[in-house]
């Protein structure tokens, strides 16, 4: 597992909810930017149990494929938070 593997499952999470929500707040999309949002995304991922949990997973079976989809449901709320507030 890599960096890059969080950032992808974080950026694919961070898409997802951005579109969404820059479509019900164009003002503010405006000011608030994707790739601060995937940062802080991103760290607050890293700093969860969860996340803990879906490494270890990762590295009792070596299934990059499950852990970016493990990765990418675990930011979704994250995200969905930072933007709401």
């Amino acid at each position: 597992m890599t960096d890059n593997s969080v950032e992808q499952a974080v950026s694919q999470a961070v898409d997802r909810a951005y579109d969404r929500w820059a479509a019900e707040h164009p003002s503010l999309a405006r000011v608030i930017d994707r790739l601060a949002v995937t940062e802080r995304t991103s760290e607050s991922l890293r700093d969860s149990e969860a996340y803990r949990k879906a490494v270890a997973d990762y590295h009792r079976g070596r299934n990059e494929l499950e852990l970016i989809h493990r990765l990418t449901e675990l930011a979704a709320p994250l995200v969905r938070k930072l933007l709401s507030g």
